[in-house]
Formats: C-alpha cells, sequence, structure tokens
C-alpha cells in the first residue's frame, strides 16, 4: 500500500504531489529490473595479484598447487 506524497519546495509550498499509483507502478519496475538482473551463477573466484603469487612461491617453494585446485 502507498500513500500520496507531497513534495515541498525548501519555503514549505507544496511542489507537486506523487499518486499512490505512481509511486506503485514506480516501484514495481524498479523490482522487476533489480530482479532481472540478478544472476543465480556465482561469480569466477577471485585471481591472486601476480606480485602475491610470486612473493609466495619465493616464501613457500615446497607448495604444490595441484593439491588445491578445484
Amino acid at each position: 500500500m502507498f500513500y500520496d506524497v507531497k513534495v515541498l519546495n525548501p519555503d514549505g509550498t507544496m511542489k507537486k504531489m506523487i499518486s499512490s499509483s505512481e509511486l506503485k507502478t514506480t516501484h514495481w519496475d524498479n523490482f522487476r529490473k533489480a530482479e532481472e538482473s540478478l544472476s543465480l551463477q556465482t561469480s569466477e573466484r577471485r585471481r591472486i595479484p601476480q606480485w602475491v603469487k610470486e612473493k609466495l612461491d619465493l616464501q613457500f617453494p615446497d607448495f604444490s598447487e595441484s593439491r588445491y585446485t578445484d
């Protein structure tokens, strides 16, 4: 349920009135757009920056990456 909204100027006079039907239409249009933009797929794993990988490779040379990959 939406109520009519009065938009006021800084001096307190009414600038415009937004009807409940206009608010309802705007709300559901925005809701549908937001729902369409959602995806059920998860984004891919974040990549490690190259400089971090090189530093870790130097610190842990015996680390086997094949044990931890998917």
